[in-house]
């Protein structure tokens, strides 16, 4: 009879720890596991709005949505006579459009700038020994070849991209001329080159002292020029780095990243 109590109370205990594991489960899908309805912790993404125009986040402008740019190049292609005697358009030592024209095309591409080609009144050689020997002549004498065009007007720009190719260990000396003939005071300039075994060699040192009031970005781009048929990636990179593009912002995703749990 003593006993007959605690065997009920134990029943009872049972059926109540029965019935809560029962509800439980009932909420359950079949053969699932239980997952707690924990939020996961995510790492702190700043609040955007998207822009009243485009949808781009506000905030998340790149430079080149902001100022208005022009891409300066000098390229060989389009420095030649056209009774040179030889076709620039297949000629083994000219092929248009010319590796600096290449390039500037894929950064207006991606920053919407304005093209500039900077050519000189007295066209080059299209025989690759003739223009070298002029090239080497132009710079001893530290000449200022003539241009045929000049921008007009320089001062609507906030920056310039400036494209050549390394000519004898520098900038080629038409590309100076272009840089005393406009005013850059306050601009920034961004450089870009196409060159051989030589590298950047002097360039950036000698376009920098002749623009001491210019801001120069220092991140300078210079594309071996057997590379630059596959370059296009490269100056797409490049122009992310320092914060001129546009086309990879309108379809780039917002991602949300979470912690592991496991």
């Amino acid at each position: 009879m003593g006993r007959k109590p605690v065997r009920k109370w134990m029943t009872g205990f049972w059926a109540i720890v029965m019935a809560l594991s029962l509800a439980g489960c009932g909420s359950q899908e079949s053969g699932n596991t239980v997952i707690p309805s924990v939020p996961f912790p995510t790492k702190a993404v700043p609040e955007t709005k998207p822009d009243a125009e485009d949808g781009i986040p506000a905030g998340t402008e790149s430079s080149a949505e902001t100022e208005k740019i022009l891409i300066a190049y000098f390229t060989w292609a389009e420095n030649v006579a056209d009774d040179s005697g030889a076709d620039a358009t297949t000629s083994a030592s000219v092929q248009a459009p010319g590796n600096v024209a290449q390039m500037a095309a894929w950064i207006q591409q991606e920053t919407g700038g304005d093209l500039f080609s900077i050519r000189v009144k007295e066209p080059y050689s299209a025989d690759y020994d003739e223009c070298l020997d002029r090239a080497a002549d132009e710079k001893a004498e530290n000449a200022r070849p003539v241009l045929s065009e000049r921008v007009a007007d320089m001062a609507e720009y906030d920056t310039v991209f400036l494209g050549f190719p390394n000519w004898w260990y520098s900038a080629p000396m038409a590309v100076f001329s272009f840089l005393e003939e406009n005013d850059l005071n306050g601009k920034k300039v961004v450089l870009f080159c196409s060159h051989g075994t030589g590298g950047l060699a002097s360039s950036v040192k000698d376009i920098s002292a002749v623009l001491p009031d210019s801001e120069i970005e220092t991140n300078v781009l210079g594309v071996y020029r057997d590379d630059i048929p596959e370059c296009q990636e490269t100056i797409n990179n490049w122009l992310e780095e320092i914060g001129y593009i546009i086309s990879s912002l309108r379809n780039r995703p917002v991602r949300l990243f979470l912690w592991d749990v496991c």
